[in-house]
């Protein structure tokens, strides 16, 4: 028990001292600044019109105001101490939002592109089979044609496309000129392919089947 009341405390400490260098690291732009004394007439900062709209005049007012409160409660404290504690955590900070920025920019973003795209990508192939079988069988209910099986083999056929999408460019160079014709095409096939029982289905009726191929009908 001893040993868990240790762990947290240190586990406690740690995050706080990382929130407090994010802290840091976010309101001092370098450790000059976090050394110097408080400006007696800080510097102006030119904003643009935007920035600055009715929209958002109140929410900027308030972040610069807790800003500079921060900042102020911050050179109340001996410079010292805050050369020797606080530049090493200002630093630690700066380095932190670094690198989230930067796997912010290089991952997240790109994977958040991808998957955006996916989801597109499969509601509309979701929505024109669901289209296409309504069209062949307007009696049966949209519930039903919203099967599970019916959504797997969608999301399955979208995700065999959009790992095609991301593999293919690094083997065919022109790949990229032709990408909406590939995608297109991938598309089509599997809709047909996930379509063909229902055609299927529809041509057994005989209705179908007659009108196009019994040439005696279409004397």
């Amino acid at each position: 028990m001893a040993d868990n009341k240790k762990k947290k405390i240190v586990a406690g400490i740690m995050s706080g001292l990382t929130a407090f260098s994010l802290t840091l690291g976010g309101i001092f732009d370098s450790a000059e600044e976090l050394k110097a004394d408080y400006p007696q007439n800080p510097k102006a900062v030119i904003e643009s019109i935007d920035d600055y709209s009715e929209d958002n005049l109140e929410e900027n007012e308030a972040h610069d105001s807790f800003k500079e409160k921060l900042k102020r409660l911050i050179y109340k404290i001996p410079v010292k101490i805050r050369t020797i504690f606080f530049v090493p955590l200002w630093a630690l900070g700066s380095l932190l939002i670094s690198l989230i920025d930067t796997l912010f920019k290089t991952i997240f973003v790109p994977i958040a592109h991808i998957i955006g795209g996916f989801i597109i990508e499969t509601l509309i192939m979701l929505a024109v089979i669901v289209l296409c079988i309504k069209i062949l069988f307007p009696d049966i209910p949209l519930r039903k044609i919203l099967s599970k099986k019916l959504i797997i083999l969608v999301v399955v056929s979208s995700l065999i496309i959009k790992i095609c999408d991301v593999i293919l460019p690094n083997y065919i160079e022109s790949y990229d000129t032709y990408r909406f014709i590939f995608k297109s095409v991938m598309g089509l096939i599997f809709t047909g392919i996930i379509l063909l029982p229902y055609i299927k289905k529809k041509l057994k009726n005989r209705v179908t089947y007659d009108i196009v191929y019994d040439k005696q009908l279409l004397k």
